[in-house]
């Protein structure tokens, strides 16, 4: 039998079903959740097998108490319940956990049933579970808790210590109406700052009797001579010197917009920046014409693969494989993702190269908030144990907690080799990340900062590789500070959403376009135009009054 707030929660849902907004896909925070090619994470906020919660009880619970929580799997999840994570949570609580599980592909559509229903789960577990734009909703409607009360020394301590020793993640918590409904799940971690590194064939420089080049016109040089001195030696003019993947919409696997760094400012997906409190939209300045008039003659001159602006990835793929090298750069994740494990060791990474007027940045993918999901976590309005599980939460905050949901069971996935954990092989027939998948959420709430990598947590060697890259070639001139990771209303997520889809597939076009054929001189003043006409200072306008409450929120 339904108790009165379930009653009002389903009268409330019956009057308001006409005027609910529909969740967005992309909810504009900037925190896509991210299970990529990253190895491990750790916390170093203390862990207590008992939380100094007064009214509910320490940890293990004298009598069980039992929670319904929803849940959305990542495609490689097995049954919650069947999770050796899960299993052993409920050992050390006695809190029993009924799931409902959500798959994948119907995700948007169950969880907005059941949020329609009336018939609530007790909390939403997992970075897929909501949406950004369900969590405010939702919240300031009254379904989902404000959290800000249980986040104390007393209920919350390892979420407590986590946010007084970084404030900026209460505020990337922090709803618009100032409430706290949800609970992030934090995975710092420097190899999301440059997704894209930039790779030259060392074997064809070392031939031509090349260095690895510092500056634009080196770069120009060297692409030169991979065009027409026949590195690969096999008689034919068949090199491609450089090529990548244009693809404004998803930049984390764009490359070039880290090199318009050369003329002062590396581009970004939304284009948006922060510079002394103020919004700027990169695509507009100065220094983003310098770069495309620049490097198109790259283009015409054949040293950037014109197939780039149209290509997909299997296709760079397939000039990078093969015994007969044909590649001579590129911008990827890592160098074997493109060219394969064997041919992984003929590439160097290229720094961040300095333009003819002696700018040197490189685009810095994420803000300060690297890695964090505010999103992890909602406690509904039918909850009977809300301080109960507010500790049970903490307990995921918690150190070795943290490292469980993300990699798996000390035990089962994780071994401990003198105080470091390390992940064991996985099963026959089972990758690492099937495995990982299997027995732990993953895609969950939990912290696992960037000191724990490598002490608590032992790094993964092609990780170690790759964050080493970054911080001597990147990180130095990662100058531009990014557009933190903001909540927007669910009325400012619409409008950008609606302003970007015409914005940016214009950029992208006549961007492209000028690479090409040139023209961005000529053609500059009607394309900034044309952008005032497509309302880009209201779009501008719309995040500096999110960054603004987002900064007054810390």
């Amino acid at each position: 039998m339904r108790n009165w707030k379930q009653w009002f929660i389903l009268f409330m849902v019956m009057v308001m079903s006409l005027s609910l907004l529909a969740g967005c896909s992309g909810d504009g925070s900037g925190s896509d959740s991210k299970t990529s090619e990253s190895t491990s994470n750790t916390d170093t906020s203390k862990d207590p097998e008992a939380p100094n919660g007064d009214n509910e009880g320490v940890f293990p619970l004298s009598e069980k108490v039992t929670l319904k929580m929803a849940t959305c799997k990542h495609p490689n999840n097995g049954p919650f319940e069947e999770m050796d994570f899960f299993k052993q949570y409920e050992e050390k609580t006695n809190v029993q956990i009924e799931w409902t599980d959500l798959e994948f592909a119907q995700c948007e559509e169950q969880r907005n049933l059941i949020l329609a229903s009336g018939d609530l789960p007790d909390a939403f577990y997992g970075t897929l579970a909501l949406s950004g734009n369900d969590v405010i909703n939702y919240g300031g409607q009254g379904m989902l808790v404000p959290l800000e009360e249980y986040i104390n020394k007393e209920t919350m301590p390892n979420l407590t210590a986590l946010i007084e020793a970084n404030p900026e993640f209460k505020s990337i918590m922090t709803a618009p109406d100032g409430h706290i409904y949800s609970l992030p799940s934090i995975r710092e971690l420097m190899l999301w700052l440059s997704p894209d590194m930039m790779y030259l064939n060392k074997e064809w420089l070392d031939q031509l009797g090349l260095e690895v080049p510092k500056t634009t016109d080196e770069l120009k040089t060297v692409l030169e001579a991979f065009k027409t001195q026949d590195p690969n030696g096999n008689g034919k003019n068949d090199e491609v010197p450089f090529s990548f993947l244009w693809d404004f919409a998803n930049y984390n696997v764009n490359g070039i917009g880290s090199l318009f760094g050369a003329f002062g400012r590396a581009d970004s997906a939304n284009h948006m920046f922060v510079e002394d409190g103020k919004v700027v939209f990169s695509a507009m300045e100065e220094e983003y014409k310098e770069g495309i008039a620049y490097f198109h003659t790259y283009f015409k001159d054949g040293l950037f693969d014109k197939e780039s602006l149209a290509q997909d990835r299997n296709q760079l793929v397939g000039k990078g494989s093969g015994t007969e090298q044909r590649l001579g750069g590129f911008f990827s994740w890592n160098a074997f993702s493109i060219v394969g494990a064997e041919n992984d060791p003929k590439y160097v990474v290229v720094p961040a190269l300095k333009g003819p007027n002696g700018n040197q940045v490189w685009r810095k993918s994420l803000g300060n908030n690297q890695g964090v999901n505010p999103f992890a976590f909602s406690m509904t309005a039918v909850n009977e144990h809300p301080e109960l599980t507010m500790q049970w939460m903490d307990l995921a905050y918690a150190t070795d907690t943290s490292i469980e949901a993300g990699w798996g069971p000390i035990g089962v996935t994780l071994e401990d080799k003198d105080g470091q954990l390390t992940l064991k092989e996985a099963p026959a027939g089972m990758t690492t990340d099937q495995y990982v998948f299997k027995t732990a959420p993953v895609e969950a709430p939990y912290a696992i900062l960037e000191e724990t990598y490598g002490t608590r947590l032992a790094l993964a060697e092609k990780d170690k590789i790759k964050i080493d890259g970054i911080k001597e070639h990147y990180l130095p001139y990662m100058t531009s500070e990014t557009f933190p990771g903001v909540m927007f209303t669910a009325e400012e997520s619409q409008k950008i959403k609606t302003l970007d889809t015409d914005l940016n597939s214009y950029i992208s076009q006549t961007s492209a376009k000028w690479l090409l054929e040139g023209g961005v001189e000529k053609e500059w003043d009607s394309y900034m135009a044309n952008l005032k006409k497509m309302k880009v200072d209201e779009l501008v306008a719309i995040y500096q009054t999110a960054y603004d409450r987002f900064m007054s929120a810390q």
